[in-house]
């Protein structure tokens, strides 16, 4: 183990810099408590920090899809579906049987419940549309979506309310739920913890289900949640919101590491790289206990870290003295955890000083175009993990529900890249679809029913097998190389994800 002590000392200036901490700085900060590298979902400082400066394509506004808003601080939107056909249709599986639909020609199967499936190509509600409560009529089921849209990060999470609606669009193509049209009334928490339980509270009582809400204030609204008894289903970044019974998550992210690529790198690239590693962290508790997490797992497995910097400020974009001295130390393989911008902007810094290292792993938010144009040469050869399909467009002639996610999120964007938070939308639309499917009836007490059952779900190959109703997270990944300035599939994980290792929570 290396003195970690030491490394920190010398790169203290970088935070001594006199006001460096604005107010979006002090929000960034709080955004380390969300760092998961191996989930690609949780954010760093750094992630945020960049963001605020070049709100690149994988934070950015991609579109907002609203109407014009009828309450304080909440849009009313019905996405009444878009051009085009949805596909054919999948053979929907029986409620509760524990099997996905087959998936049609562009479309996909209705999963039972505890199947892998969610998107309804098939019969919903198999007991009978009947139903009644909140955010239910003869004709309308309106779910809730509370996202972060302004504030600090204009933008910064706009694609996962846009999934979301892409998901409802699509839905309400083939038929919606239960013989009714989904509604999706939006709200903004401004990235607030006080805004987003206004908001919670203002949507709560008026709808089924929160379906996709994604905010890193999503603490604010949990007591809502609670108390109101309403079933959320979308990505938890926080502990208050991921630990209420009523949450389920597409993918759960109690926090931690999955080991499995790191085995993978270590046979891949072997000990004349792996015992020269550097980890770069931010100067921020969470941030480093998530680093020193990761560490732990990577030595465990005969990694060596000889280069740490674990006080590097979230604002900075010269990464000359970080470069200049993993040089000097002979590093020869990294891992980092920021934004696709400030990646790129640290891959095409070590280019330009004629600095390349055999193993550059930047993790899952890499998976951007903003990284290859911004890292230029200096992206190429690099390697990333993750565990969700390349959902970019990649897997779309291999996994018919990234095609249908992609078309439709297009539609509904203008043309936008789609972005993680925008699947993560489009994933808790098919739970939600799911858990009625499961349950039998649009009320509560039947979704909640339904969403208890979904032990085993994959989002029709969108992400790695999980356990939304047991919370626990996936233990299988892809490997993405980064070749002539495109994104493509590593050898090791040709197609589908690869289940090795164990999950190792911090």
């Amino acid at each position: 183990m290396m003195d970690r002590s030491r490394s920190r000392a010398s790169l203290r200036p970088t935070r001594g810099l006199p006001g460096w901490r604005t107010r979006s700085t002090v929000v960034a900060l709080l955004a380390m408590t969300l760092v998961c590298t191996a989930c690609g979902a949780r954010l760093s400082a750094a992630q945020l920090a960049a963001a605020n400066a070049s709100n690149s394509s994988g934070l950015g506004n991609n579109g907002s899809g609203t109407g014009s808003g009828t309450k304080a601080g909440t849009t009313a939107t019905t996405a009444a579906g878009a051009a085009g056909t949805a596909g054919s249709a999948g053979s929907a599986a029986t409620a509760g049987s524990g099997g996905a639909g087959t998936a049609g020609s562009g479309g996909s199967g209705a999963g039972g419940g505890g199947g892998g499936g969610g998107s309804a190509s098939g019969p919903v509600c198999p007991n009978g549309a009947a139903g009644s409560g909140p955010g239910v009529t003869a004709s309308t089921i309106t779910i809730g979506n509370v996202s972060t849209v302004t504030g600090p990060v204009p933008g910064l999470f706009t694609s996962a309310r846009v999934g979301t609606q892409a998901f409802v669009a699509y839905q309400n193509s083939i038929g919606g739920v239960c013989g009714r049209k989904l509604t999706l009334d939006s709200g903004d928490d401004n990235m607030e913890q006080a805004q987003n339980s206004t908001t919670v509270q203002s949507i709560a009582s008026q709808v089924l289900a929160f379906v996709g809400s994604f905010s890193l204030a999503d603490d604010g609204g949990a007591a809502t949640i609670a108390s109101a008894n309403v079933p959320d289903i979308g990505e938890a970044l926080t502990p208050a919101r991921f630990n209420l019974p009523q949450n389920f998550s597409p993918q759960p992210q109690p926090g931690g590491v999955v080991s499995g690529p790191f085995q993978y790198f270590a046979q891949k690239f072997g000990p004349a790289v792996t015992q020269h590693m550097a980890v770069l962290e931010e100067d921020q508790g969470t941030a480093q206990a998530q680093g020193t997490a990761q560490e732990k797992v990577m030595q465990s497995l005969g990694y060596k870290f000889i280069y740490s910097a674990d006080s590097i400020s979230p604002t900075t974009t010269d990464f000359g003295s970080y470069i200049a001295a993993m040089k000097s130390a002979g590093v020869t393989g990294l891992i980092f955890e920021a934004t696709a911008a400030v990646y790129g902007a640290m891959a095409s810094q070590m280019y330009a000083a004629g600095y390349t290292i055999p193993f550059a792993n930047w993790g899952a938010p890499a998976y951007d175009p903003q990284f290859v144009t911004t890292g230029g040469p200096g992206a190429n050869g690099s390697i990333l993990e993750q565990t969700l399909a390349m959902y970019e467009g990649q897997d779309a002639a291999t996994t018919p529900e990234v095609a249908l996610f992609d078309k439709w999120y297009n539609s509904v964007s203008g043309g936008q890249t789609p972005t993680i938070y925008a699947a993560f939308g489009w994933l808790s639309g098919m739970m939600f679809v799911q858990g009625i499917n499961a349950g039998g009836a649009p009320t509560r007490a039947a979704l909640f029913n339904g969403l208890k059952a979904i032990t085993s779900f994959d989002g029709n190959g969108l992400v790695a097998p999980d356990n939304p109703a047991g919370k626990v997270p996936p233990n299988c990944y892809i490997i993405i190389d980064v070749t002539n300035g495109k994104f493509v599939r590593d050898s090791a994980t040709p197609s589908g994800f690869t289940c090795s290792g164990t999950y190792v929570r911090e």
